[in-house]
C-alpha cells in the first residue's frame, strides 16, 4: 500500500513510500509496518521508536520536528497521532458496515446497545453490537479490553463483520475513546447521548472536558443529515440541539411527542411495566419485562434507534416486549420461594447507583432494600463518600466490601466509604463473597437486595494479583442455599419470619385461615384469637381435631405445629399485609354507607367468571374480617375484593392501610352508624380515609350521584388519586346509564362506557341494583375490555341474602313470598328498599311490610325515622306494620290509611304472618341487625316456622 493514497497532507517525495499494517506498540511491528509512537498517560511512544524500527516498521509517526527519510525510515510528523492512527486503521480496511450507529453517556450506553441488538436480532436484520460487555452477534460473544476498542482492533472487527453480512452495528463510544480519538475516521448514520454525570474526573480533571470529549461525537463523527437521539430533559439537550441546528441533523428526544417517544402512562406490576407511549400522534400499549424505570428511556432510545435502521415502528413495539435486560445491568438473578430479589447491576458511579436505588424504591413500594458494593481503587476517590451517602440514604441496610481495590488498600477504600453510612446499617466485610452469602441469607419475604459495582465481570483484581470471581455466580449459590431453608408457600415463610419461628416444618400445608375452630378443615391455618367474648385458645384442640396443619395461639407451648405469639391477631395482621406487598393481585377495597356488601358480591362473582378472585365472605370488614380475608389471598389470583367497614372515625384508615387498595370504592354516604359523629359531613370525612392509603397510580371509583362526590373528588384530587366515576343520570360520569329495555323476562341495560355504548343483560333493575351494576362495570374497565365481557355475565346474579332477595315460603295451607331486606336497616338503605317494593309489579294489596328500628343513629334517630314515614307517604304502599321503639315515629308520620298495626313483640310477628297474611301475599321485613328480625327471617325461609 502507498502512503500516498491514504494520507493526503504530505509532501510529493514521500507519496510512493510502502507501508504493510499499523501499529502503536513496537512489540506487534512487522516489516514495512508504519509505528505510530503514541505520548500516553502512562508511557511516551517515541521512546520505543528504535525497538519498533528493529521489528521491521519502516515508517514512524509521531509528534517529533523531524520529517524526513533516515536509513530507509520515513518519519513523519503529526500534532494528534491517534487521530492519524484512527483514520489510518479505517482507510486501509475499506469494507466496514454501512449503518454504524454510537451510543455515548455517563450510564445506561451498554444497556442501549444491547436493547438495540435485540430488536433487530428479533426482527431478523443482521446486527452486532460492540462495548462493554464484548462484539455480540447472533451466534457469539468475544470479550473485548476496552469499552471502546484502539482502531486497530476495531477495524479489523468491523471489516469482519462485514464479511458476515452485518450490516448494522452499534458500538459504544466511551469518553476515553472519543478524546483519544479512536472512532475518527468512521462517520455514523445514529449517534444516541444517553446523559452525563460525574465519572472518569481522574482523567478528564474537569467536568467540562468530559462533556466536550462526549460532544466530539455528535459535532464531529456523524454523517450529513444524520441522527442524534437523547433526552429532552437533561442538561445537556440544550448543547446537542444547538449541534443539530448548526449541522442540519435530525434531532429526536424522549419527551417530545412531536419528534420522539412520549410516555402517557406508566404503571409497575411486579418486575414487569405496563406503558403506554405516544410516536407520531400514535398511542401504543406496551408490556415491558424489565427492572427500573430508567431502562425504559434506554428501550425507547434504542427503538428510535432501530426504528432508523428499517424496522416499522409498529412492528418494534411487538418486539419490544421481548427484549430480556442486559447481563449485570438490572438483571433480576435466579428465584427466590419468599418473593425476595435478587438484582445485579453494574452501578459504579455516584448517578447510577442513586438511579438504581431510586428506580428499585418507586417500583418496589414499601420493600426493604438491601446493597453490597464497594469502589474500584485507583479510580476517582472523590466519589466514594458520595456514594456511600447514597447507598445510606435509599438503603434499609450495607453490606460494604472490596470491588477491584487494585493497587489501593481495600480497607482504606472502605473506610471513605463508610464515613457516610449510619453504623446501625453497615456491615463491613472485606470478602465480596462472604458479603453476598450473608446479605442473601438474611432476604426476609419480599426484600430487595442489590449487588452493585462489577454487573458482568468475571474477576476482582487485587492488583498483585486477579482472582476470578463473577457476581452471578455467588448469587446463584446462595439462593440455592437460602431456598433449602424456605417453603414453596409464601404465607408459610412470613408467619415463620414475623413470629421468630424457626421451628415450624417449611414442608407443612395450608390451604385456608380461619378463626372459627368449627370451620376448620384439613391442612387449613386457626388463628386462636381472644375476643370479648370468646377465648380461641380454648379451641386449639378443636382445631387440630377438625384437621388443622397449623395453630397460631399465645398461652401455650410451642412445637412444630404451633406458634406461640403475645397477640394472635397482631401476628394476623402484620403477615396479610405483608402477604398483599408480596402479592401481585390487584387489590380492590369497598366501603360506604350502603350496598357495600351487594357490590363485593356482584364484582366477586363476575370477575371469577374470567379470572382468579378471592372476595371476603359476609360481611368480614372489621379488624378480625379484613385480615382474614387478606390472608387468604391465593398465590395465582389476579384479583382481591375487600368490604372495610367502621363504626368510627379512624377505623378505614387502620384497616385500608392493611390492605393498601389499587381500587378504593366509595359506594355512597349516609346516616348510617352516625352515633358516633356530629354530623354525616364527619362521616362521609371518616369514609374518605380510604384515599389516603390508595396505592400510588391507583384509582378512586365515585358514585357521581353522591351528595358528597365533589369532597371525595376534591380529597382524591390533593392526594393525585385518579378518579373514575359513575352515575344513573349524569352524562358526565366515565360510565353512566343510557338506556332499559325490556325483553321477555329479562331487561336489555345499555350503558355508556367511556364514551363507547355497551348492553348487557339483567333479571332486576332495582335502583340499588343497577348503582351496583354501573360500580362494577366502572370497576372492570380498568382492567379489562369490557367491549368483550359476555352480555350474559350479569344474568345470573341473584340478590345477596338479606338485601332484598325473594324466596316463596309454605306455610301450611298458604304460600306467601317473604322479601328479606332484614340484614340491616338505614335511612338510604330503607328508602331503596321501600322503592324497590314499591315498583314490584303486583296487587298492591298483597304488598305488606314488617318494619323495625333503624339502630345506631344516636341523636339522629327521631328525625331521621320521621322522615322514613315522609318518604313512605309518597309511595303507593299501604299496609305498613311495625315492630320496635324507634319505629314508632316512622308509624306516627305515616298518612292513616298506610297504618298497619303496631307489634309489640317477635310473637305478634308470628300471628300476623299467620292470621293476616293471605295466599301469594309479598311480605317485605325491614329492620337493624341488632333488633333480631335477620334470625326470625332466616328461619321462615328454612322452612322453620314451627321453632319460631
Amino acid at each position: 500500500m502507498l502512503i500516498g493514497n491514504f494520507l493526503k497532507n504530505i509532501k510529493k517525495e514521500f507519496k510512493n513510500h510502502q507501508f504493510a499494517g499499523l501499529s502503536f506498540n513496537s512489540e506487534d511491528c512487522k516489516k514495512n509496518y508504519i509505528f505510530f509512537a503514541i505520548q500516553g498517560t502512562k508511557s511516551d511512544g517515541t521512546k520505543f521508536i528504535d525497538h519498533a524500527i528493529k521489528k521491521g516498521a519502516t515508517v514512524i509517526i509521531s509528534e517529533q520536528k523531524f520529517e524526513g527519510i533516515k536509513n530507509k525510515v520515513l518519519f513523519l510528523r503529526s500534532k494528534n497521532v491517534r487521530k492519524i492512527l484512527s483514520e489510518l486503521s479505517y482507510k486501509t480496511k475499506k469494507n466496514i458496515p454501512k449503518n454504524l450507529i454510537a451510543v455515548t453517556g455517563t450510564n445506561g450506553k451498554s444497556s442501549i446497545a444491547d436493547f438495540y441488538f435485540q430488536l433487530l436480532n428479533l426482527g431478523n436484520k443482521k446486527v452486532a453490537s460492540i462495548g462493554t460487555l464484548g462484539v455480540k452477534t447472533k451466534n457469539s460473544l468475544k470479550k473485548v479490553s476496552n469499552t471502546t476498542l484502539d482502531p486497530i482492533k476495531l477495524s479489523k472487527i468491523l471489516n469482519d463483520l462485514k464479511k458476515q453480512k452485518i450490516d448494522n452495528v452499534i458500538m459504544e463510544a466511551s469518553s476515553h475513546g472519543l478524546k483519544q480519538n479512536r472512532l475518527d475516521g468512521l462517520k455514523f448514520n445514529t449517534t444516541i447521548f444517553t446523559n452525563l454525570s460525574h465519572d472518569h474526573l481522574d482523567y478528564h480533571k474537569t467536568f467540562n472536558d468530559y462533556l466536550k470529549s462526549k460532544l466530539y461525537l455528535f459535532e464531529k463523527l456523524l454523517k450529513p443529515r444524520g441522527t442524534i437521539i437523547t433526552d429532552s430533559k437533561i442538561p445537556e439537550y440544550k448543547n446537542l440541539k444547538r449541534i443539530s441546528l448548526n449541522n442540519k441533523l435530525d434531532l429526536q428526544a424522549l419527551s417530545k411527542s412531536n419528534n420522539g417517544i412520549d410516555i402517557y402512562s406508566h404503571q409497575f406490576r411486579d418486575d414487569k411495566q405496563i406503558v403506554e407511549i405516544k410516536y407520531n400522534q400514535k398511542h401504543y400499549k406496551l408490556k415491558i419485562n424489565l427492572i427500573g424505570k430508567i431502562q425504559l428511556k434506554n428501550l425507547f432510545m434504542a427503538m428510535l434507534a432501530a426504528k432508523k435502521s428499517n424496522l416499522k415502528f409498529d412492528q418494534i413495539v411487538k418486539l419490544a416486549s421481548r427484549v430480556k435486560s442486559v447481563i449485570g445491568r438490572f438483571e433480576k438473578i435466579g428465584t427466590l420461594k419468599n418473593n425476595s430479589k435478587v438484582i445485579l447491576d453494574y452501578a459504579h458511579t455516584p448517578d447510577a447507583l442513586k438511579t438504581c436505588l431510586t428506580n428499585l424504591k418507586e417500583q418496589f413500594e414499601n420493600k426493604r432494600i438491601f446493597i453490597v458494593f464497594g469502589c474500584g481503587g485507583n479510580r476517582d476517590k472523590d466519589k466514594r463518600p458520595i456514594m456511600g451517602k447514597i447507598a445510606n440514604q435509599y438503603c434499609d441496610r450495607v453490606y460494604l466490601t472490596d470491588d477491584n481495590p487494585r493497587d489501593e488498600n481495600p480497607k482504606k477504600i472502605r473506610l471513605a466509604i463508610k464515613k457516610t453510612i449510619d453504623k446501625s446499617k453497615v456491615f463491613e466485610i472485606s470478602s465480596r463473597s462472604k458479603a453476598i452469602h450473608k446479605a442473601i441469607l438474611d432476604l426476609k419475604t419480599g426484600d430487595i437486595l442489590v449487588i452493585a459495582g462489577k454487573g458482568h465481570e468475571q474477576t476482582q483484581d487485587y492488583g498483585n494479583f486477579v482472582n476470578k470471581f463473577s457476581d452471578r455466580l455467588e448469587i446463584l449459590k446462595n439462593i440455592k442455599l437460602k431456598n433449602k431453608i424456605l417453603s414453596t408457600n409464601i404465607k408459610i415463610n412470613i408467619l415463620k419470619e414475623i413470629s421468630n419461628s424457626p421451628q415450624i416444618n417449611s414442608n407443612i400445608k395450608i390451604k385456608n385461615a380461619s378463626i372459627n375452630s368449627k370451620t376448620i378443615k384439613k391442612n387449613d391455618i386457626f388463628f386462636a384469637i381472644k375476643g370479648n367474648n370468646k377465648d380461641g385458645n380454648l379451641y386449639v384442640n378443636e382445631a387440630f381435631q377438625n384437621g388443622a396443619s397449623l395453630v397460631i395461639a399465645n398461652n401455650q407451648k410451642k412445637s412444630k405445629k404451633k406458634i406461640v405469639v403475645d397477640d394472635t391477631l397482631q401476628l394476623l395482621t402484620e403477615a396479610s399485609s405483608k402477604l398483599r406487598e408480596n402479592l401481585s393481585s390487584k387489590i380492590i377495597s369497598i366501603t360506604g354507607s350502603c350496598g357495600k356488601t351487594s357490590l363485593k358480591e356482584l364484582l366477586g362473582k363476575t370477575l371469577s367468571k374470567i379470572s382468579n378472585v378471592t372476595y371476603s365472605p359476609k360481611s368480614f370488614n372489621n379488624k378480625f374480617g379484613v385480615p382474614l380475608s387478606l390472608f387468604n389471598l391465593k398465590k395465582n389470583d389476579e384479583f382481591g375484593i375487600f368490604e372495610i367497614g367502621m363504626d368510627k372515625k379512624g377505623e378505614i384508615d387502620y384497616l385500608s392501610k392493611i390492605i393498601k387498595p389499587d381500587v378504593g370504592v366509595i359506594t355512597n354516604i349516609s346516616y348510617a352508624h352516625i352515633k358516633n359523629f356530629k354530623n354525616i359531613h364527619q362521616v362521609a370525612l371518616a369514609k374518605s380515609e380510604i384515599i389516603n392509603n390508595i396505592k400510588t397510580n391507583g384509582i378512586l371509583v365515585l358514585n357521581q350521584d353522591d351528595r358528597f362526590y365533589n369532597l371525595h373528588k376534591k380529597i382524591a384530587k390533593k392526594k393525585n388519586i385518579n378518579i373514575f366515576t359513575f352515575s344513573l343520570k349524569n352524562k358526565s360520569a366515565n360510565i353512566y346509564l343510557e338506556k332499559i329495555v325490556k325483553e321477555r323476562s329479562k331487561y336489555k341495560i345499555f350503558v355508556n362506557v367511556n364514551k363507547k355504548q355497551i348492553y348487557f343483560y339483567v333479571r332486576l333493575i332495582f335502583e340499588n341494583n343497577l348503582k351496583n351494576l354501573l360500580a362494577t362495570i366502572a370497576i372492570i374497565s380498568i382492567f379489562k375490555d369490557t367491549q368483550k365481557l359476555e352480555k350474559n355475565i350479569f344474568l345470573d346474579y341473584e340478590m345477596t341474602k338479606g338485601r332484598g332477595d325473594i324466596i316463596k315460603v309454605k306455610l301450611k295451607k298458604k304460600s306467601i313470598y317473604i322479601v328479606d331486606e332484614s340484614y340491616n336497616s338505614n335511612p338510604l338503605s330503607l328508602k331503596s328498599a321501600i322503592k324497590n317494593f314499591d315498583e314490584l309489579k303486583i296487587d298492591n294489596s298483597k304488598k305488606k311490610l314488617i318494619l323495625s328500628d333503624m339502630l345506631e343513629l344516636g341523636n339522629y334517630s327521631k328525625k331521621l325515622h320521621l322522615e322514613a314515614g315522609k318518604e313512605i307517604n309518597k309511595t303507593s304502599l299501604k299496609n305498613i306494620n311495625v315492630v320496635g321503639k324507634h319505629i314508632l315515629h316512622t308509624y306516627k308520620n305515616l298518612d292513616k290509611h298506610r297504618r298497619g298495626v303496631i307489634l309489640k313483640d317477635k310473637s305478634k310477628i308470628i300471628d300476623l304472618i299467620k292470621n293476616d297474611l293471605n295466599n301469594n301475599d309479598y311480605l317485605m321485613i325491614k329492620g337493624s341487625n341488632s333488633t333480631g328480625l335477620n334470625n326470625l327471617v332466616n328461619k321462615l325461609k328454612t322452612g322453620k316456622f314451627n321453632a319460631l
